[in-house]
């Protein structure tokens, strides 16, 4: 069962997903130096979702309409002796129409 666990906030129109590790900090194998080398990046791949900084770094994905709160849901399973663990992580960007009689 998925439960609402907060809220993004997007100035940007696009959500990243990857390990900061792997871009921030001196030693990071994919480093960017600033949002202007981020967005140079950014705008060699235009899609709906990239790798701008190569694959296995991260993921851009755009937010459908653009800048906004976008609610976050999880999804938990439990994993015997490991214990409960995060199974998904959802972003609902688009929310479903419902359709009234008609």
């Amino acid at each position: 069962m998925k439960k609402l666990i907060g809220h993004i906030g997007v100035d940007a129109g696009l959500c990243w997903i990857g390990d900061p590790c792997y871009v921030m900090g001196d030693d990071a194998s994919r480093r960017v130096h600033d949002w202007g080398d981020f967005c140079k990046k950014l705008h060699n791949h235009p899609s709906q979702y990239s790798a701008p900084l190569g694959e296995g770094t991260g993921l851009a994905v755009n937010t459908g309409y653009g800048d906004g709160s976008y609610p976050v849901y999880i999804e938990i399973e439990e994993c015997g002796n490991w214990g409960d663990r995060v199974k998904s992580i959802t972003v609902e960007f688009l929310e479903d129409e419902v359709e009234e009689g008609y």
